[in-house]
C-alpha cells in the first residue's frame, strides 16, 4: 500500500480548526484517504477531528453508482457505493442555508406593509425616514417583537429588496454631500457666534434659536418661510412672511413681541443665531441678543439646516411659496415638531421642549407663559 505521506503534503494534515465545520478541502482529503483504505479513526487522526465526524460525513456524502460490463452480448449493471466530496459539499451547503433562525421579515408582514406606507407617504401623506418608521410602528403595532430593534436591519431589508421602498425613495440618503470650502469674502453682519453664551453652545437650556429663511421662486415677488429652531429641543417655529427682506423679518419679530409681551418674549428668545443673509442685516435693531455664524459655515446652524430639509419634504424646491397657504405651512411645522426623533429615543421635539419649558418655569418660580402662540 502506498504510504499517505508519499501522496499528500504533511502541511495539509491535522489542520482542522476546533469547533468549525468541515471545509471543501477537508472533504477532498477524506475522499483521498478513504480510497487508500484508511479507517474512520485513522482519517480522523490525520485531519484532527473526531472519528464520528468522519462517519457522519461519509454517510452524508456517499452516493450510489453503477458499473456496467458487457459479456456475451449482454450488459450487466453492478451497483456500488462510494463517498463523493462534491455530494458531501452540496448537501452541507443546502443544509447550512436552512440553519439558524428564520429571517424576521418572514414573520413581519404587517410591519413591512406599514413601513412601506410610512416611508412612501401613503399613511398620512408624509414621508418618514426608516428610523422614524420604526418609532411610529411601535406606537401603532401591539407586538414589538415583529419590529426590527435596529434601523440598520431595516436599511438592510431595503437594500435586499424585501420592501417596496428603495433607496431612491428615501429623502436623505441619495443627497448626502461633502462640505465645499469657500473663500472668506463675505463679512459678518454683527456679533460673531464666538461671542454667544456658553449655555447656547452647550445646548444646556431652551431659548437659544437658530434662524434662516426658505425660498420658493427667486424672482423677488414670492413670499418666503421664516424658520426658527431651538438648539436644545430642535422644536421649530415657521411663518410665511412677505419676502426675503430685512423689513419683513424685523416685522415678524416686532409682531411676535407685541403678541407675547416684552418680558415673556425675552424669556422665550434668549439668543438668536442667523447666517449673514441680507434679510438679517437689521435684526439687531429689534432683538438684543443676535449672533451671526461665520460666512459659508451652515454647520454652525446645523439644527436649523436639518429642519429646513424636513420642510423641503413638503415645500418643493423651486415652487412658489405663494402657492402654499399659511395653514399648510403651520400644519407641516406641527408634523415636524411631533415627528419621532432618533436622538430623543423616539420622542418628538415638542415633547422635549414642553418638558424643558415647564421645568425652567417651575425652577424660576415665574408665571406661566402661553408659549403655544409661537406655533399657530
Amino acid at each position: 500500500m502506498t504510504h499517505l505521506n508519499d501522496t499528500m503534503p504533511t502541511n495539509l494534515l491535522a489542520t482542522h480548526r476546533k469547533y468549525a465545520h468541515l471545509t471543501k478541502e477537508e472533504r477532498v482529503m477524506i475522499a483521498t484517504l478513504k480510497s487508500q483504505g484508511l479507517s474512520n479513526r485513522a482519517i480522523g487522526r490525520q485531519l484532527g477531528v473526531n472519528h464520528q465526524t468522519i462517519n457522519n460525513e461519509l454517510k452524508r456524502g456517499t452516493v450510489r453508482q453503477i458499473r456496467r460490463q458487457k459479456f456475451n452480448g449482454k450488459t450487466y449493471d453492478y451497483p456500488y457505493h462510494i463517498y463523493s466530496y462534491e455530494a458531501g459539499q452540496n448537501i452541507y451547503l443546502k443544509c447550512h442555508q436552512r440553519s439558524g433562525r428564520p429571517r424576521l421579515y418572514y414573520r413581519s408582514k404587517r410591519f413591512l406593509q406599514l413601513a412601506d406606507q410610512l416611508m412612501l407617504g401613503e399613511f398620512d401623506e408624509h414621508r418618514y425616514s426608516p428610523q422614524a418608521a420604526i418609532y411610529k410602528a411601535r406606537d401603532l403595532m401591539s407586538d414589538d417583537s415583529l419590529i426590527p430593534k435596529s434601523v440598520v436591519t431595516l436599511y438592510q431589508w431595503i437594500n435586499e429588496g424585501v420592501l417596496r421602498t428603495s433607496n431612491l425613495d428615501l429623502f436623505e440618503k441619495p443627497k448626502r454631500k461633502h462640505h465645499r470650502t469657500h473663500p472668506q469674502a463675505k463679512r459678518c453682519l454683527g456679533p460673531n457666534i464666538a461671542q454667544r453664551p456658553q449655555t447656547a453652545d452647550q445646548r444646556s437650556e431652551i431659548g437659544h434659536w437658530e434662524l434662516d429663511t426658505v425660498q420658493g421662486q427667486k424672482n423677488g415677488n414670492d413670499s418666503v418661510v421664516l424658520v426658527m429652531t431651538d438648539r436644545l429641543s430642535r422644536v421649530n417655529i415657521t411663518s410665511k412672511i412677505a419676502g426675503k427682506t430685512a423689513h419683513a423679518v424685523n416685522q415678524f419679530f416686532i409682531n411676535l413681541r407685541q403678541k407675547m409681551g416684552t418680558d415673556a418674549y425675552y424669556r422665550i428668545f434668549k439668543t438668536i443665531t442667523s447666517d449673514n443673509g441680507s434679510e438679517f442685516s437689521e435684526l439687531t435693531q429689534v432683538h438684543d441678543h443676535v449672533f451671526y455664524a461665520d460666512p459659508y459655515s451652515p454647520w454652525e446652524r446645523g439644527s436649523n439646516e436639518i429642519n429646513n430639509r424636513f420642510l423641503r419634504k413638503e415645500i418643493t424646491k423651486g415652487e412658489a411659496i405663494n402657492n402654499y397657504s399659511g395653514a399648510q405651512i403651520i400644519a407641516t411645522n406641527d408634523w415636524m415638531n411631533h415627528y419621532p426623533r432618533a436622538m430623543f429615543n423616539g420622542h418628538s421635539s415638542m415633547d422635549i421642549y414642553r418638558k424643558a419649558f415647564y421645568q425652567e418655569i417651575s425652577q424660576l418660580h415665574q408665571q406661566i407663559i402661553n408659549w403655544s402662540v409661537l406655533f399657530i
